[in-house]
This record gives C-alpha cells, structure tokens and sequence, in this order.
C-alpha cells in the first residue's frame, strides 16, 4: 500500500509527497537506449494486462465485488503506476526515429 494512502501512519519530514508520483521519480538509466525502453515497455504493458485481468476476476459476473475493496485499489494503483512508468520513457523507446527524420532522403 502507498505511504500516500496510509492514514494511520504518520508521514514524518523524510517523506516527501511530490515525488510519489512515478513520473516525477523515475529516471532511465544513463545509458540506456531506445531499445531498452522498448523492452521496458513490453514488459510494463504484459504487467498491467495480467493486472488488469485479476482485477476483473475481482467480480463477479463483471458487476459484483467479491473480495475487499483496497485490494482492487491497490491493483488499480500498480496499473497507474505502470502506465506512469511507461509515459515517462515512451519518448525514449522512439529516440532513434527522431534522430533519423532529417539523415534519410
């Protein structure tokens, strides 16, 4: 569960909540390259469709919930955090196309 959503427990000074957000904290590597994030990608996406089909199985028939609530908010979350990831470093798995646009003629 994410420090965020932890009422009981207070947040002390070390905690900074602007950098909860997966966008703001993540950084690719140094070296990596649009290979990597390409790779990255593919297996964020294989992540959030396997996540995204145990939280339907969450209900049932599609309607009805059939286990705690904050379970499914909890899978919600790790899609978000996913697709975060995946904005972030989306511009780098298309690197090569931008350098590319004005060599080939």
């Amino acid at each position: 569960m994410p420090n965020s959503n932890q009422k009981s427990k207070p947040i002390n000074n070390d905690y900074f909540p602007s950098l909860s957000c997966t966008s703001a904290f993540f950084t690719p590597h140094k070296d990596a390259n649009h290979l990597n994030a390409q790779d990255v990608i593919h297996c964020l996406v294989g992540s959030a469709k396997d996540i995204s089909t145990v939280t339907f199985n969450c209900f049932e028939n599609g309607k009805e919930l059939t286990i705690n609530g904050e379970i499914v908010a909890n899978l919600i979350f790790e899609i978000q955090t996913k697709l975060e990831i995946i904005e972030k470093i989306l511009p780098l798995a298309f690197e090569w196309q931008e350098s590319n646009k004005g060599g080939a003629k």
